[in-house]
Parts: C-alpha cells; sequence; structure tokens
C-alpha cells in the first residue's frame, strides 16, 4: 500500500499523522498534501522519517521513487 493509500485509510487519525509528518519532516502542512496528492515525492532522508514513523517499508509507501 502506497503512501498515499495507506494514510487515506486510517479516516479518524489522517489529520493528526499528517500534523505529525509536518513536525517530523519540519514542512509545512501544506507540502504533506502535496506529497498526498503526488504533486511532490518526498527526498529521501523525509521519506524514511516517513517510513519509521508508519511503521511500514520505505519502498512499499514510495514504489516508483
Amino acid at each position: 500500500m502506497n503512501f498515499k493509500d495507506y494514510v487515506n485509510s486510517l479516516p479518524n487519525e489522517r489529520d493528526k499523522v499528517m500534523a505529525d509528518l509536518a513536525i517530523l519532516c519540519r514542512v509545512s502542512n501544506s507540502t504533506v498534501y502535496r506529497w498526498l496528492r503526488g504533486d511532490f515525492v518526498p527526498e529521501a532522508l523525509k521519506r524514511k522519517v516517513i517510513a519509521e514513523y508508519l511503521g511500514r517499508s520505505e519502498e512499499e509507501l514510495f514504489p516508483n521513487v
């Protein structure tokens, strides 16, 4: 399950997860929304932080990178 699908599968926690990711990755909430829409792909270090936070592999969350 890729990043967008995984976050969208968490309807009750989605906003908290997105806010936490913005803080952990030191980006704005808008940037996290852009990642989810597929406008941008996070940098390698941010992908690692996201994968660790979500408890998923980076390859699973970002398969085409």
